[in-house]
């Protein structure tokens, strides 16, 4: 048996497929998801989203959102979703002095919230980057 899983952002579905097991940082901690799972609905957080089938493990960055989790069939609604092969190295490094700066400068919490989910996402797509070069 296999979860069948679906990652959406608003108004397009990101990737839908089946999978042995699925990783992801919710609100009160990383779960793991096999199948024959009880049933779930949990808040998600910024983080890497990793989704292993037979063939191959596939990572993803994904904003904050939630999941959905009902006789082996997952919904994952998230605001913004960065796939592995779409995570720009050379763009990263600036991308992160800007957020940084961004958060250092900020006097409002709003901003400052923003700035921070930015780093998260940021911080998220430099671990899958440094996952795969040491395992490749």
């Amino acid at each position: 048996m296999k979860l069948k899983a679906k990652i959406a952002i608003p108004g397009k579905v990101i990737w839908e497929g089946e999978a042995n097991e699925i990783n992801i940082q919710t609100t009160t901690g990383k779960i793991g998801i096999l199948p024959n799972h009880a049933p779930l609905v949990t808040a998600i957080e910024t983080s890497v989203l990793t989704i292993k089938n037979i063939e191959k493990t596939i990572f993803m960055v994904i904003s904050d959102g939630y999941l959905s989790l009902e006789k082996n069939s997952i919904f994952i609604a998230t605001d913004r979703c960065i796939l592995e092969d779409k995570i720009d190295s050379k763009k990263l490094e600036a991308d992160y002095k800007s957020a940084l700066e961004r958060y250092n400068i900020a006097k409002k919490p709003g901003k400052k919230y923003m700035a921070n989910k930015a780093l998260k996402r940021i911080n998220a797509c430099y671990e899958i980057l440094n996952y795969k070069k040491l395992n490749n």
